[in-house]
């Protein structure tokens, strides 16, 4: 009887020791996912209206972008699935052989992507790309995924379609698009030629070394058909269609190609969801509307700071919205939002697409390494030059 009691006891400790061990597992691979819930948890004590309002909370949230997200990391993990991206890997490691070509080449693919495709997508279809390429190599080239969001950054701040700031500006102020590329085009170029500077003191001209490695199995029938799928969905996201299409678009992933549907990374997702209602309760606080309501009366440079500021607080797409119920200096508020992605990893939600699919701890770390000092030099430049 004691030995059976014993044993239970201790069958008992262990079941609680797993799941102890398993939550600590938990909330060190989804911390983002832990601190964003607890920011939720006390803006929720303070607005508390919303506990009885669910809907409203609800509101707070852009299905559309949570949709397109959505959608679009389901048909990459597909992609991914189908051994294309390795192919590619493979391919292009036959025509660039040293670490610094292959980042210039990555990052201005990654701009060139971002101005017409946003700074979502662009890196969605780029990381995984890259992540595929260090499966080749020896040298560790996770510190190109830092300068990739901060390329996708940059070039989506050259038009109106390029990240959903500028879409914001674009529309609010009633801006022709050919207006708003001029006045954009300035900071872009100086930020992009900064950018590529630095990338050559960063990535040296060393050989890229190769690992023996067995070809991958390529699956063309899935490959097509994923890229079809990412192809309409972009154009439905584009039509801002996405949230119709997202249900039909699982159900055909569950039919063709479960495993896509299990790999694909619903954290992400959810931590979207989370920031939408986070920042727009933090936007709401008396303390930050008191702090952006001396925008009123201040000049160009003091919008431009302010911009800045804000995003590094409540991400550059609701600091765009927010700033903008302040000033009507738009090109002020286009410069600081654009460039305050471009600092702490809050900064632009492109910024958390790309460090949590690099899945490695130490790229956060790297990312603001370059990403602040990069963000001071450009602001200060901007701020001298072109206001």
């Amino acid at each position: 009887m004691l030995g059976s009691l014993a044993m239970s006891i201790i069958n008992k400790n262990g079941a609680l020791h797993t799941i102890r061990c398993q939550t600590v597992q938990t909330l060190k691979r989804h911390w983002e996912l832990a601190i964003l819930t607890a920011l939720l948890v006390v803006l929720l004590a303070g607005q508390r209206a919303y506990l009885h309002r669910p809907a409203a909370l609800l509101a707070l949230v852009d299905w559309e972008t949570i949709a397109t997200l959505a959608g679009i990391i389901l048909t990459t993990a597909a992609i991914r699935n189908s051994r294309l991206f390795g192919k590619l890997a493979a391919g292009i490691l036959t025509h660039i052989h040293s670490e610094r070509a292959l980042a210039l080449v990555l990052t201005a693919f990654t701009a060139g992507m971002a101005t017409f495709l946003t700074n979502d997508i662009a890196l969605l279809i780029i990381v995984p790309l890259t992540l595929s390429l260090q499966d080749f190599l020896e040298e560790d080239i996770t510190t190109i995924v830092v300068f990739e969001a901060l390329a996708a950054n940059v070039g989506s701040a050259l038009t109106p379609i390029g990240n959903p700031q500028n879409l914001y500006l674009w529309h609010r102020w009633g801006l022709h698009f050919v207006q708003f590329v001029s006045e954009m085009a300035a900071p872009v170029g100086l930020m992009m030629a900064l950018l590529a500077a630095l990338m050559f003191f960063v990535f040296p001209r060393r050989p890229l070394t190769l690992k023996t490695k067995e070809a991958c199995r390529f699956r063309p029938r899935l490959a097509a058909f994923s890229l079809a799928a990412l192809g309409v969905y972009i154009v439905l996201a584009e039509f801002r269609l996405s949230v119709y299409a997202f249900l039909p678009l699982l159900a055909l992933f569950l039919i063709a190609n479960r495993d896509a549907v299990r790999r694909a990374d619903w954290g992400l997702v959810a931590l979207f969801i989370l920031m939408f209602v986070d920042f727009h309760l933090l936007a709401s606080v008396p303390a930050v509307e008191r702090a952006l309501g001396g925008l009123k009366t201040g000049g160009a440079g003091k919008v431009f700071l302010g911009s800045i500021l804000a995003s590094q607080v409540i991400s550059n797409v609701p600091a765009s919205i927010l700033v903008s119920q302040f000033s009507h200096a738009w090109r002020a508020i286009a410069y600081g939002v654009n460039l305050g992605g471009n600092g702490l990893f809050i900064g632009s939600l492109a910024n958390l697409i790309a460090l949590k699919m690099a899945n490695d701890r130490r790229v956060w770390r790297d990312f603001h390494r370059y990403s602040l000092p990069y963000l001071a030099v450009t602001a200060a430049l901007v701020y001298l030059v072109l206001l």
